[in-house]
């Protein structure tokens, strides 16, 4: 049987993924543990429809279980071992799991899901120098989202205009899940270039009553706009402390960039977002002094701290505190 090596692909996109004795997902996104799974299947499928597939939980392993599961079939047909919660794997399956990468089986694919964290850290660096290692980090930046956006269509080879790729992400939000749904619908629901109105014709509601819009337009000074889409946000269900810790994040980005003296591109890198998120801020900077962001900022996290319980009405309280924003920004 094979013994540890390097894999060539050690370190590969999760996108990339090919079907190999030893694969590790390692990470928190649950999104990418289930796309690598899914293209796993279905290229053992492909190759071999007979594929037996197991799917069970490192955290209930008892000994015994993957010498027996990754045993030779009777008529030799390929096997696919999932291991979910490897992140809670017990001490059983990290012994287990070291002997069978000495004398793994080459008919059996072994695929484990690691949540994240060191627990079988001694497991995990060996199936790491034997096999495929796939990072599974969740998406923190708007750069982030934009990239795994184009992606998505990239994949699809579908032409998406640069507008209609920013109005996507901010209709949709940080959830890989809902980004990559609301990509494939629009692929499927559409041909040639999309485009912003293509977006906005399935995603208007979502575009306009975000929690980010109502800041972005508060924060530029805009009151009528600002109270409309806050309305509209509330109505269709959207928290008021949603909006606080929207106005929150603005209001520090802007704090940041207000006095400083960056280029679009270092400011972008400071603070891990897209050039064009980056010449937003720079825009909406614009309207403020340092002192006047500062006590914007004093005015948030009032109307925080009402909108988790302080205040009786807490939709009031967020109303009052768009209001006064608004009416800070351009006071120089």
């Amino acid at each position: 049987m094979a013994s540890p090596r390097r894999s060539k692909n050690s370190g590969a996109s999760w996108r990339d993924v090919t079907v190999s004795p030893l694969i590790l997902v390692q990470g928190g996104e649950e999104y990418i543990h289930t796309r690598v799974t899914d293209s796993v299947k279905a290229q053992l499928k492909k190759a071999e429809p007979d594929t037996e597939i197991h799917h069970l939980s490192a955290a209930e392993y008892q000994a015994g279980e993957l010498q027996v599961l990754a045993s030779p079939s009777l008529f030799g047909e390929k096997k696919l071992l999932v291991f979910d919660d490897m992140h809670k794997m017990t001490d059983a399956f990290v012994v287990d799991g070291l002997e069978y990468i000495q004398h793994e089986n080459p008919d059996v694919t072994f695929l484990g899901l690691h949540g994240g964290g060191n627990r079988g850290k001694r497991l995990l660096d060996a199936l790491k120098k034997a096999g495929q290692h796939i990072e599974a980090k969740p998406i923190k930046s708007d750069r982030d989202r934009i990239e795994f956006l184009q992606a998505e269509f990239r994949e699809a080879r579908r032409r998406i205009d640069t507008d209609a790729l920013r109005a996507l992400a901010d209709a949709i939000g940080q959830n890989l899940g809902e980004l990559a749904a609301a990509a494939h619908q629009l692929i499927s629901d559409t041909q040639g270039t999309i485009t912003e109105d293509t977006v906005e014709q399935y995603y208007g509601g979502r575009v306009q009553a975000t929690a980010f819009k109502v800041a972005d337009s508060a924060l530029d000074g805009q009151l009528g706009p600002a109270t409309a889409l806050l309305r509209h946000a509330l109505a269709t269900g959207v928290q008021p402390v949603a909006i606080t810790a929207s106005f929150a994040m603005k209001a520090r980005q802007v704090a940041r960039v207000v006095d400083a003296k960056l280029s679009q591109g270092q400011l972008a890198s400071a603070l891990g977002m897209a050039p064009w998120q980056a010449q937003r801020i720079m825009a909406t900077a614009r309207n403020w002094t340092p002192v006047n962001i500062a006590g914007a900022i004093e005015l948030i996290a009032r109307a925080d701290a009402e909108a988790k319980g302080q205040a009786r009405d807490a939709a009031f309280a967020v109303e009052r505190m768009v209001t006064k924003v608004a009416g800070m920004a351009g006071r120089h």
